[in-house]
């Protein structure tokens, strides 16, 4: 029996039309690429993220359970919900440049805090599938 089995065609359709996660990062500059982390001022908050579940067909579902499964060293982060984002990464590619709804995943920085910080979330959606993610950030002014 393979290791890897081909995926029926129901299963594949019901991949497609599973919950999908986007991406929501500040734009990039010369001086801040994602790779080197997100850049906050000591004390500043920044949006790092928004996790939204939408169907194929672009229309809402569930929002996923999120959880802080490594808190940061210097900062704290806050989850905020109804956050409308523009879709920059979808599974069917059907939604790319539509706004939908999701939970921003923000991030504030101590007041005295420098240097880097990372943390991790887990979500789990209603389909019960879970991802992982993990933000590195800098602290500097």
């Amino acid at each position: 029996m393979p290791l890897l089995e081909k995926p029926s065609l129901p299963a594949v359709l019901a991949m497609l039309s599973a919950t999908i996660m986007i991406l929501a990062l500040p734009p990039a500059t010369a001086q801040e690429s994602p790779a080197a982390g997100t850049r906050v001022s000591p004390g500043g908050t920044t949006r790092v993220y928004v996790m939204a579940a939408f169907d194929k067909d672009c229309g809402s579902l569930p929002k996923p359970e999120i959880a802080i499964t490594t808190p940061p060293a210097k900062g704290q982060v806050s989850l905020r919900e109804g956050q409308t984002v523009v879709v920059q990464q979808s599974l069917s590619g059907s939604c790319l440049g539509q706004r939908v709804t999701g939970t921003g995943v923000y991030y504030t920085a101590g007041a005295t805090a420098a240097g880097p910080d990372s943390f991790k979330i887990t979500a789990r959606l209603s389909t019960g599938e879970v991802t992982e993610r993990t933000f590195q950030l800098r602290i500097e002014d």
